[in-house]
């Protein structure tokens, strides 16, 4: 009889399968390390549209604080729906209203958003754990995610009430068209809504998704109608007071929906096409980065009768992009802001539109004709795509980061765990990260002074 002492089998640490603590820990590294990098939050991240903070928002939070209990939604500084304001007025008058006491809630905002990504790769996409994992660091580090977390902005707490209706309407489909789901993703459209007006387009995706389920009946149909109906009353009752979709102090120049002088929904001088158009650009930016291994192996695998079709639908969208920017011209106009502006301006002009976006648009067109014949018109990705793309018809100003994160957050929901089998199939992820971090790095060093 042995003396030693008996071991068990030798599991190195990548092959274990972490806990939900360990995940959990690995998605709040990043925003541990910029806390600690702003000095618990004393300074201010260099990032886009930082002045709002100081302008519109910590204004605004203050007002609130000063009004508590009773609180002014009609008229305050800020163009936005109140929610966030309030929320943080709130928190400001239990802990204080020193300025990294109120940026805490931006932090915690983003870091929620950040699981429920997860959450939502590993159950509708069936991810494994780790590439779960990485996905969402890709979303939660890119530039108009993460720098947006460390300052008083509405975005990001936004975001985080949309991925949980999201979540939500997955639910639905995935237990039965239970309607309880639907109810409570109707919920978190509200209080999106009640965060930022752009928000509306949530209502649209949730009356396409509910109306293109398999086997919805007329009495779900008109239930959630009713509950869809029901989300938009809060916003709606502002929107009386307001006379107009911006409060009373709010500066319309600063509402993407609206026109500049008074704040209302109205005709404009720019096309409605504008924004639709700089969609696509920006999903011709992510779409390669994060499809090109897929793609490459059906092309090399596939055959003529295969090939051929995929081939026109392609051809069919960036012919397209090509006669919509024939007639709606995109390119620098004053205010426009963010990466792809920036580079755009840098080269020449072809028929009032930039050289980029001669090739960016044509490219994003063809990648959501692809995405259309691969998922199907039902699928999650086409829908959501396609809900957002539709309400940016409204949108006046095109800033990239009102786009940016939900492109890049419709191509990671497109992916299928068959799209991430080797290493090679990790560099796309990476290089967004690292594009990322260098223009995150611009600021820091001053190389880019202004976006706003």
């Amino acid at each position: 009889m042995g003396t030693g002492v008996m071991r068990g089998p030798d599991v190195r640490w990548w092959a274990r399968v972490p806990t939900r603590w360990h995940v959990a820990g690995v998605l709040a590294l990043p925003y541990l390390l910029a806390v600690a990098a702003l000095r618990g939050l004393t300074d201010t991240m260099p990032t886009y549209h930082g002045g709002d903070e100081w302008t519109y928002h910590l204004p605004t939070i203050r007002q609130f604080a000063a009004q508590l209990p009773g609180v002014d939604l009609v008229d305050y500084p800020a163009a936005q729906t109140p929610l966030y304001h309030l929320l943080v007025a709130i928190w400001g008058e239990l802990v204080g209203m020193e300025i990294w006491k109120l940026r805490i809630v931006g932090v915690l905002a983003s870091y929620g958003a950040t699981l429920v990504l997860y959450r939502l790769l590993r159950r509708h996409v069936a991810l494994a754990t780790w590439p779960a994992v990485g996905l969402t660091l890709v979303f939660a580090l890119s530039p108009y995610v993460f720098g947006q977390s460390f300052i008083l902005v509405t975005d990001n707490l936004g975001l985080l009430f949309a991925l949980l209706a999201i979540d939500r309407f997955l639910a639905f489909s995935r237990e039965r068209l239970r309607m309880e789901a639907f109810a409570l993703a109707c919920l978190w459209i509200a209080l999106a809504l009640l965060t930022r007006q752009s928000y509306v387009w949530l209502g649209l995706f949730g009356g396409v998704w509910l109306l293109t389920r398999p086997g919805i009946d007329w009495r779900r149909i008109a239930g959630g109608i009713a509950l869809l109906a029901a989300a938009a009353v809060p916003f709606g009752a502002l929107v009386i007071a307001w006379r107009g979709i911006v409060p009373v102090g709010g500066d319309p120049a600063s509402c993407g929906l609206c026109t500049p002088e008074e704040g209302r929904l109205g005709w404009r001088e720019v096309s409605p096409l504008r924004s639709p158009l700089f969609t696509l650009a920006v999903l011709a930016v992510y779409g390669p980065l994060l499809f090109w291994r897929p793609a490459y192996d059906a092309l090399r695998g596939a055959g003529r009768e295969v090939l051929r079709p995929w081939l026109l639908t392609a051809a069919g969208g960036a012919a397209l992009g090509i006669v919509v920017l024939l007639i709606v011209p995109l390119s620098y106009g004053s205010g426009d802001e963010g990466y792809l502006w920036r580079v755009s301006r840098s080269g020449p002009q072809l028929l009032d539109t930039s050289w980029l976006f001669w090739l960016l648009v044509p490219i994003g067109s063809a990648i959501a004709a692809l995405g259309v014949r691969r998922y199907g018109w039902r699928s999650l990705p086409v829908v959501l795509f396609g809900c957002f793309l539709v309400a940016q018809l409204a949108t006046r100003l095109p800033y990239q980061k009102y786009f940016d994160p939900f492109v890049l957050l419709v191509c990671l929901l497109a992916l299928r765990p068959a799209d991430l089998r080797s290493w090679r199939d990790a560099l796309g992820p990476v290089a967004i990260v690292l594009l990322s971090a260098l223009y995150v790095g611009a600021f820091a060093a001053g190389l880019i002074l202004v976006e706003s």
